[in-house]
């Protein structure tokens, strides 16, 4: 991501997943955010610091929520997948057609 969107990412930090749900993560986390932020890029200089940590309380699905609704999107997709067939023939070599190596 570019420096210049960087401030607007920390705005919107968004937990998902069950390991999420430890009880007091959320502020934790802000908090500590906040501080490495405050020291590392801002140096001490407070303006302009908003950092946002949002935890919604069905985060403990979304991530298999999120997954479910991709894979019934791209199921039609066969650039998409990659076969059995295809690994067990080519190995990792076979992830090429996907954009990765």
């Amino acid at each position: 991501a570019d420096i210049d969107i960087r401030t607007d990412l920390y705005k919107h930090i968004l937990l998902s997943g069950g390991t999420s749900m430890y009880p007091g993560l959320p502020t934790r986390l802000e908090k500590e955010v906040k501080q490495l932020y405050l020291e590392r890029v801002l140096k001490g200089n407070t303006e302009g610091l908003k950092i946002r940590v949002e935890d919604p309380p069905r985060r403990k699905h979304s991530v298999f929520l999120g997954g479910a609704v991709l894979g019934n999107i791209m199921k039609d997709k066969d650039s998409f997948w990659v076969t059995r067939e295809e690994w067990l023939e080519k190995g990792p070599a076979s992830l090429d057609k996907l954009g990765r190596s």
